[in-house]
């Protein structure tokens, strides 16, 4: 399974000042698609790890039309390495199919 790489560059001209502001670090030029490729849902790129156990925050973008979606991980993990404790996914819970472990390529910024 190879990902979605789809990019993005969102309008981040207000969005920019109010994160830096916030003292979060600065917001990536461009987005990539971080689903499968095929999915047949909006495109999504992590923005955001607020870190396990609480939500994330993604940006969805379908065209021109972006939203922030703030999203539980899924933390699923691979059953044949559950036993070795590896990475869960790190996409978010009911993402389009396809976790993170099963993809083949890298992301490509």
């Amino acid at each position: 399974m190879i990902h979605c790489n789809s990019r993005a560059c969102p309008p981040w001209s207000e969005t920019a000042q109010a994160h830096q502001q916030a003292g979060s670090p600065g917001l990536p030029h461009w987005l990539v698609c971080e689903l499968a490729q095929g999915h047949t849902d909006e495109h999504a790129g992590h923005l955001e790890d607020m870190g396990r156990g609480t939500f994330d925050v993604w940006v969805r973008w379908d065209g021109d039309h972006f939203t922030y979606v703030c999203a539980e991980p899924c933390e699923r993990v691979d059953p044949a390495l559950a036993a070795q404790r590896q990475q869960a996914c790190t996409l978010f819970v009911d993402h389009a199919p396809g976790h993170s472990w099963e993809f083949e390529d890298l992301l490509h910024d």
